[in-house]
């Protein structure tokens, strides 16, 4: 793992063969330093790097984009973007064809859909208003190079970046291909418990995408 910052940036790259899954949090929704600890208090595997995952919408509940976690379960509600997935080789990967849904992705170990796409261009799927992606705001993005997955996630207002700046960003780390996830307050990034970027008003989350250590031998 490496872990550093440009600007208002932080990064975290792994290799994409690292343990990565995706985790649900607290039907409530949790903040990610607070899944870290009741991970701990359970007595489950801790991971080393949380992020927050995909969009979802609080409609007297809350509903969430197409997703398959790492324990079987299913949301099949697609907003008609892009996935980020494990496939059956354990590898991380961005899939760019528009339009799919989370039935094409039951072979994978988990997928999440989200939108825009940041690279190789930028494509937002019809749900994402373009303001979103236009304007400056707290950015969550995972982006991938021939070898490695990169984290990246902004500081909190006022800082922020448009989803035009941050493609360029991440093409300049190494990045071919890139999906944004749930910005704004949803950005969180945790590296052994602690959140590591500023956010003075995050709120709670419903899906963490987590990194483990890669076990020796």
């Amino acid at each position: 793992m490496k872990y550093w910052k440009e600007k208002a940036v932080h990064f975290v790259k792994v290799s994409r063969r690292t343990p990565i899954e995706l985790l649900p949090c607290l039907p409530e929704g949790e903040w990610l330093t607070r899944m870290y600890d009741r991970l701990k208090k359970e007595g489950q595997e801790v991971p080393i790097i949380l992020m927050n995952a995909n969009f979802f919408h609080l409609d007297g509940g809350y509903s969430i984009s197409g997703m398959k976690y790492s324990n079987g379960t299913t949301v099949d509600r697609s907003m008609g973007g892009f996935y980020l997935y494990r496939d059956v080789a354990g590898i991380v990967r961005i899939d760019t064809v528009k339009g799919r849904t989370i039935a094409d992705f039951q072979e994978a170990h988990w997928a999440v859909e989200s939108s825009p796409l940041l690279l190789p261009g930028l494509v937002a799927s019809p749900h994402i208003e373009t303001t979103i992606a236009a304007e400056s705001h707290p950015r969550t993005a995972v982006g991938l190079t021939e070898t490695d997955v990169i984290f990246a996630v902004t500081d909190g207002r006022p800082s922020g970046l448009t989803c035009r700046e941050l493609a360029h960003i991440l093409r300049q780390v190494g990045c071919h291909i890139a999906l944004n996830l749930d910005g704004g307050r949803s950005s969180q990034l945790v590296i052994h418990g602690r959140q590591i970027n500023r956010q003075w008003m995050r709120r709670k989350v419903f899906a963490a995408l987590a990194v483990y250590e890669e076990k020796k031998g």
